[in-house]
């Protein structure tokens, strides 16, 4: 074998029969071998991780990253850099941005745009709605990894992000999930009934009730129930595969367990957020806790961790949707003023690694729901989500026994000031260095890695 690039020695390497004494060698960015011998060939830069466990980077399928429209709040620069600080080495961002990506043009903009700013790898979804269904083909074709589709109305000072992504009705709905079907890629929904939500806000704002607590009120579980429901239907009539976004309670979660056995090809994510804060957070946070859909309550999460546990969700990503602090305040006297979402990229691996810490969750099973997962839904797999042979060189170096506290004010994210959700938390495990194909782009928790570096990735053909 020829000189490495790079050898990392003497780690316990998480390798899917589990964790593996070995060491690693890289070569124009991909992983050449894995041997326990530690005699590698002559290496460009050695890494000795002794006492430390290599993962595969996470693929963060969950992001929002706001470029170009509104840069204060974050850009892909800002944002893949507190990805790379986070242990993710590649995000797939969400077409939700201004302008919203619908169609060729918009999508060729935002790749011109992102690819001279990201400091990791990164994936585009495309819009699929009412008003670009004819584009579906097409942005298949330019390499979209996947589709979105809200079934709720954007809010009235947020209808460009949102264009090209929403559905007039139940049959768009149908049209839009056949249209998917025939590029073979995941469909992904954000799903809430939008005729509940609507009814109960205006009941909810004509009364007066526009406390914090409101916002479970005006966003009730039976319409994440009802809307989950009947996606899983027009799935199985046009036979789409079926992404659910953000799962916030075990309810719903239930719903796709039931489904999956019947043979549905549906797969679901569930955030951080909603395994780890309850709708209480909403009376000490007020804005900050807003998120969509809403916290549930203590019943619902621990519902949620068992249908983790048994392989009703198979996902985790962040759903990071930044807000200035200037934004979110517009809900301190009327929680409907404020938009949903807090900068959560940076805070993900740190808060699953202080549960595997403290036996909630096995390794092998958090880095499936980080990585490997997300690499098999987003057809990415086995170029990343996993340490093989021939696989992009995507690794997490992870000290499981570093304590630290998370300050909102040491993030990467432009919006660190609105990251409240966990600011303070105690952690146990952290990141130490992450490494994309091969180059240290974050190294004890400082980001090195230069704006240009990531590359566009699309689904395997």
């Amino acid at each position: 074998m020829n000189n490495l690039d790079m050898a990392l020695k003497f780690g316990q390497v998480l390798l899917p029969e589990g964790l593996v004494e070995a060491n690693i060698g890289v070569k124009d960015g991909a992983i050449v071998t894995i041997a326990k011998d530690p005699a590698l060939p002559p290496a460009k830069k050695v890494i000795e991780a002794e006492g430390l466990i290599i993962i595969p980077g996470l693929i963060d399928a969950h992001v929002h990253l706001r470029d170009p429209g509104h840069p204060e709040k974050e850009d892909f620069t800002s944002g893949t850099m507190a990805a790379a600080a986070g242990g993710v080495t590649t995000v797939l961002e969400h077409p939700v941005s201004v302008p919203s990506v619908h169609s060729v043009e918009t999508l060729a903009s935002k790749y011109a745009i992102c690819n001279e700013k990201a400091v990791i790898d990164f994936g585009l979804y495309g819009g699929a709605g009412t008003t670009s269904i004819k584009e579906i083909g097409p942005l298949a074709e330019n390499g979209v990894v996947a589709f979105k589709t809200f079934l709720f109305k954007s809010p009235p000072d947020r209808i460009d992000e949102h264009h090209g992504l929403e559905v007039d009705g139940d049959g768009e709905l149908l049209d839009v999930f056949s249209a998917v079907a025939q590029t073979g890629l995941p469909s992904c929904i954000h799903a809430e009934n939008d005729d509940i939500v609507q009814h109960r806000t205006r009941e909810l704002i004509a009364s007066g009730q526009v406390d914090p607590m409101a916002v479970n009120l005006g966003r009730p579980l039976i319409a994440e129930l009802e809307a989950v429901s009947r996606a899983i239907l027009f799935a199985e009539e046009t036979g789409v595969h079926l992404h659910i976004c953000h799962v916030s309670s075990g309810s719903v979660a239930e719903i796709i367990g039931r489904a999956k056995k019947r043979g549905v090809s549906v797969t679901a994510e569930t955030c951080v957020h909603y395994l780890l804060q309850t709708d209480e957070c909403l009376m000490q946070l007020g804005p900050y806790g807003k998120i969509h859909p809403p916290l549930r309550s203590q019943d619902e999460q621990d519902k949620l961790w068992e249908n983790l546990l048994n392989g009703a969700i198979d996902t985790i990503g962040s759903d990071h949707a930044p807000h200035t602090t200037a934004v979110k305040d517009r809900g301190k006297d009327n929680i409907f003023m404020a938009p949903g979402g807090y900068p959560g990229l940076e805070t993900t691996l740190v808060l699953l690694l202080t549960e595997v810490n403290k036996g909630r969750l096995s390794l092998n099973l958090l880095s499936e729901l980080v990585s490997k997962n997300v690499a098999r839904t987003f057809g990415l797999y086995p170029r990343k989500g996993t340490i093989s042979i021939g696989a992009d060189a995507d690794l997490v170096i992870v000290d499981m026994n570093k304590k630290q506290t998370i300050s909102a004010d040491k993030l990467y994210t432009r919006c660190r000031e609105s990251a409240k959700l966990f600011d303070g938390w105690q952690t146990v495990g952290a990141p130490t260095m992450t490494i994309v194909r091969g180059e240290v782009v974050m190294e004890n928790g400082d980001v090195i890695g230069k704006p240009g570096y990531g590359k566009i990735i699309s689904p395997i053909k």
